[in-house]
């Protein structure tokens, strides 16, 4: 199978064909095949007492929308909850231990390891704190499997590396099914400008993109007609 060129050849969120819901402690879809914006974090990136307020409000959403959660709902949650935890990690709480570029490097061979095997990844960016990764899965692994894999090595590597044990990284994490190729762009650019958006120096953060999503976001900040999926 060849690397994706375009947004053409990705699949995205098809309300039609069958969706399973994750049964972690945060709701994650997923359809075979698809495309995944996805947000992970170390465990003490984000203060207790932000957390336990979160917590209450997240628990309160979910008795009343109950699984299995429309496209509606997946936004409504994302838009209460996982856009006020994006917010607090671009603050640059805790160790930020990702900001040694040795440690970030060990994050970093985790999310290519496996590109073009179980995954094709598009574009991601480690931070000091968080990863954003925007990735299609390759059947038949999932995308829950292909997150535990990176956090997993990437877990056990870093503590090894910086002489550290313990809980590495938070438990769960964010996923969002793509649902078109707006929306893919909109990820892309969110991954783009997370390091200005946290105010970080280039030293301080690791930015992955391939060719077409490089190209395309080069061309729209300059002005250009984009190269690559120009109808969006």
């Amino acid at each position: 199978m060849s690397r994706p060129q375009s947004t053409d050849d990705l699949r995205f969120f098809d309300p039609r064909a069958h969706i399973d819901q994750g049964k972690n402690r945060l709701p994650h879809w997923d359809q075979p095949g698809g495309t995944y914006f996805v947000t992970f974090r170390l465990a003490d990136s984000i203060p207790q007492e932000h957390l336990a307020l979160w917590g209450s409000e997240r628990t309160s959403w979910l008795a009343t929308n109950l699984p299995p959660h429309t496209a509606k709902q997946e936004r409504d949650y994302h838009d209460r909850f996982t856009a006020r935890i994006e917010a607090w990690l671009d603050n640059g709480e805790g160790s930020c231990v990702l900001r040694d570029p040795a440690a970030r490097q060990v994050t970093a061979d985790a999310l290519t390891h496996f590109d073009g095997t179980r995954h094709w990844q598009h574009a991601w960016v480690v931070m000091p704190n968080h990863v954003h990764a925007l990735f299609s899965a390759l059947p038949p692994h999932n995308v829950e499997d292909i997150v535990h894999s990176w956090k997993g090595f990437s877990a056990h590597a870093t503590n090894r590396l910086l002489g550290k044990t313990g809980e590495f990284w938070m438990k769960d994490y964010f996923d969002r099914l793509i649902r078109d190729a707006t929306h893919f762009w909109r990820c892309a650019r969110y991954i783009r400008r997370n390091p200005t958006k946290a105010s970080l120096g280039s030293a301080a953060y690791t930015l992955y993109e391939v060719p077409f999503v490089r190209d395309f976001l080069d061309a729209e900040r300059s002005g250009g007609f984009p190269t690559a999926d120009p109808q969006h």
